[in-house]
């Protein structure tokens, strides 16, 4: 279950892409902001060092115990800077609001510009939380687990063979892919690698699981959604060969020794706040510039 969170009392933390020269531009401006308002602010000490702030009250704690100290976990950088909040925070639920200082933006909420108006609606809890499915991998019966919001693909790194693998869903023989790699994805991550890769869009609010293949071999095999309970078996018929599994494109593990892998829908989701400034399908035109006249 997830926290009331107290508006009085609200704590903040700052999950912040470091190598980002805005969000090291800005960051202090926002801490500003949010320190007026009585908000009780935690950074990292890797953005504290970088920063290098004075007059700071801010809580300063080691970057993995971040969000013991959050009600709200405040992103800056791009959809890759809340895959990696998404990891930090794990099953804890702690809501995150994404701070658009990337890139295409499709996870984040809003922009540098509306940073405080978004803070007021904090404060004033003129939002709502949306919850995104996540993806449990396990290497064997009794692996490690590792856990995806956007995606796990299944690559053949650097060797020049094709990858093939075969997949079962809930025991049953699906399909022996021959490709250069397979993305596992949910539907947030529809909008990424999957995406690229001639995949569906699948919004966000549902529950589901895309198989899609990567430059398959036979042109019939296409992207395939699955029902989200469905349970995925995962196996390398060559062994020998290189094969990557990816996860979120933030951590890359060699199955050359462990080539059987099992996934499911994980037992937890993820928590992003929505300020309702815009649609997923505002998004969508936006992002994708759908629907705009071609050039004369």
């Amino acid at each position: 279950m997830m926290k009331t969170i107290k508006m009085n009392t609200l704590k903040v933390g700052l999950f912040a892409n470091i190598k980002k020269k805005l969000v090291l531009d800005t960051a202090p401006e926002f801490i500003k902001i949010l320190e007026k308002k009585a908000v009780a602010v935690t950074i990292s000490t890797s953005l504290h060092e970088k920063l290098e702030l004075k007059n700071c009250t801010c809580n300063i704690v080691e970057p993995e115990d971040l969000a013991d100290h959050s009600d709200i976990l405040i992103s800056l950088g791009g959809d890759g800077t809340i895959l990696g909040a998404a990891r930090l925070i794990g099953p804890r639920e702690i809501p995150i609001l994404g701070i658009n200082l990337g890139g295409l933006g499709f996870l984040t909420e809003t922009g540098a510009d509306m940073f405080g108006p978004a803070i007021e609606k904090l404060l004033n809890q003129q939002y709502s939380i949306g919850s995104r499915m996540v993806l449990e991998a396990r290497l064997g019966k009794d692996g490690p687990c590792y856990y995806a919001l956007n995606d796990l693909v299944f690559s053949r790194g650097l060797s020049p063979r094709m990858l093939k693998l075969d997949v079962t869903i809930n025991s049953a023989y699906f399909n022996t892919y021959m490709s250069d790699g397979v993305i596992v994805s949910t539907p947030t991550g529809s909008t990424a690698y999957s995406l690229s890769s001639g995949g569906p869009i699948v919004l966000p609010s549902l529950k589901a699981i895309i198989l899609n293949p990567i430059c398959p071999h036979a042109l019939t095999v296409r992207p395939t959604v699955i029902p989200p309970e469905s349970q995925l078996h995962f196996s390398p018929k060559d062994a020998d060969g290189e094969v990557q599994l990816i996860v979120d494109g933030q951590e890359m593990i060699n199955l050359r020794d462990k080539p059987q892998i099992f996934v499911k829908q994980a037992d937890y989701s993820i928590k992003l706040i929505n300020l309702h400034e815009n649609t997923f399908f505002d998004r969508l035109r936006e992002k994708l510039q759908w629907g705009r006249l071609p050039l004369k």
